[in-house]
């Protein structure tokens, strides 16, 4: 099945030029030139991959990307014209998976948005809706299911949206606050300070040696992460 991926970028020529690199590569291509008709066609299609303009009218590549992230976890690719590394501090704060600054290498652009692909893709990544494996966990978000080696284990669900959370976004560390405001539900709010228990509970469960964890990972200063696919 070819990869669909939403270009979205207000610059015509750069859209179109764009778009035949990536047809020639048998990605399926869908462009949009503002925010909001990219969030349109987000609502209508299912994407593998969007990659995200930030300097744009009417919404903002950020504006977007906030509320892409509010309802799905489809890989983004921020492009920005602007080599400050603020804005790229922000778009990766605010979810975004890799970043290119214009005007790019076509070579090199290839090449980032392959790397995104395989670690997102259907091989890495979800083999079927809703399914996400890492190792020898198979997460199931429709299920609402985590197993090991086929084996379903116990998890509270808060330990369930902590790993998921985590799993979604392999290699990328949160800090102990981003956890707990992602997790947090309206009838229950995790101080971020409680972060450290509920992951050691959660290791004990999906580790073959909780005392060397290798599916949720310290990041020292930092926070936690999932381990990348074959690390």
């Amino acid at each position: 099945m070819e990869e669909n991926i939403l270009l979205v970028d207000d610059d015509a020529a750069l859209l179109e030029v764009t778009s035949i690199v990536l047809m020639s590569e048998g990605y399926e291509v869908v462009t949009a030139e503002d925010g909001v008709e990219a969030l349109r066609l987000l609502d209508r299609g299912n994407y593998d991959l969007v990659v995200l303009d930030v300097m744009m009218p009417k919404l903002s590549g950020f504006e977007v990307l906030k509320e892409i992230r509010e309802k799905s976890d489809v890989p983004v690719v921020l492009l920005t014209a602007k080599s400050q590394s603020v804005d790229k501090v922000v778009g990766l704060e605010l979810g975004a998976d890799d970043y290119i600054t214009k005007p790019f290498d076509t070579k090199e652009f290839l090449a980032r948005i392959k790397a995104i692909l395989r670690r997102f893709g259907r091989n890495d990544g979800e083999s079927r809706a809703g399914v996400i494996r890492l190792g020898p966990i198979e997460l199931d978000q429709n299920g609402y299911t985590v197993s090991r080696d086929g084996e379903v284990l116990d998890l509270t669900p808060t330990e369930f949206r902590i790993l998921a959370l985590l799993m979604k976004r392999p290699g990328q560390a949160f800090t102990r606050a981003q956890i707990s405001e992602a997790v947090s539900t309206s009838s229950h709010y995790l101080a971020s300070r409680y972060i450290d228990v509920h992951i050691s509970r959660l290791r004990s469960k999906i580790e073959r040696d909780p005392s060397k964890p290798g599916i949720v990972q310290t990041v020292p200063s930092v926070g936690y992460r999932a381990a990348r696919p074959g690390k």
